[in-house]
């Protein structure tokens, strides 16, 4: 008997001695939605002597704006003609801009928001704008070259968004045989303005 109670004694200091906790387990997740492209400026420059060889995009191939192109456009060509820029500045490869989308949202759409600066004298509509997926999600709204506006979609996600996507972002400038060209030229620019967005 007095064994067991030793027991219930020693049972009951132990219980005493117990202690709670109650921890809060807190989660705080940003919602993510970043745009990056790495080309600051496509240019076509008409006047350039250095500049020489095509871009492909898609299955078709443009000739690069040159003097030596220009040239040769006005003496053989009728119609219009694409040219792909001179030079892309900043960009990693000389030949397209690339569009890096992170986000964490399953439904995002890039599109240009707005065209600032300008207008062109031959029209905005003389550039296009031709996106290509690389890596990742979503898909091209611009599978051809087609002409800018405000707003155009260039490419989304309608579903399973999520992560890094890539693609690649040309340019092209129409021209036309039939364009008048003022004796002191042309030189002028457009700014066009991407949004990422998300509903």
């Amino acid at each position: 008997m007095k064994r067991k109670l030793v027991a219930l004694m020693a049972l009951l200091a132990s219980l005493s001695l117990a202690q709670t906790a109650s921890p809060k387990v807190t989660v705080n997740i940003p919602s993510v939605l970043q745009l990056t492209l790495d080309a600051t400026d496509y240019k076509f420059d008409f006047n350039a002597s250095s500049a020489s060889g095509t871009v492909t995009i898609g299955s078709n191939s443009y000739t690069k704006a040159s003097q030596a192109a220009y040239l040769t456009f006005l003496n053989t060509t009728s119609g219009t003609q694409d040219f792909a820029p001179t030079s892309i500045e900043n960009a990693a490869n000389p030949d397209y801009g690339t569009v890096t989308v992170l986000t964490n949202r399953a439904q995002w759409t890039v599109k240009i928001d707005s065209i600032d600066d300008g207008p062109l004298t031959l029209g905005n509509g003389r550039v296009k704008v031709f996106a290509e997926k690389v890596s990742g999600k979503g898909t091209s709204s611009t599978t051809t070259p087609t002409s800018i506006t405000a707003p155009l979609t260039l490419f989304n996600a309608s579903s399973n968004g999520q992560g890094r996507s890539v693609y690649k972002l040309y340019y092209l400038f129409t021209m036309d045989i039939n364009d008048d060209i003022p004796l002191s030229g042309i030189n002028e620019y457009i700014t066009v303005n991407l949004l990422l967005t998300s509903p």
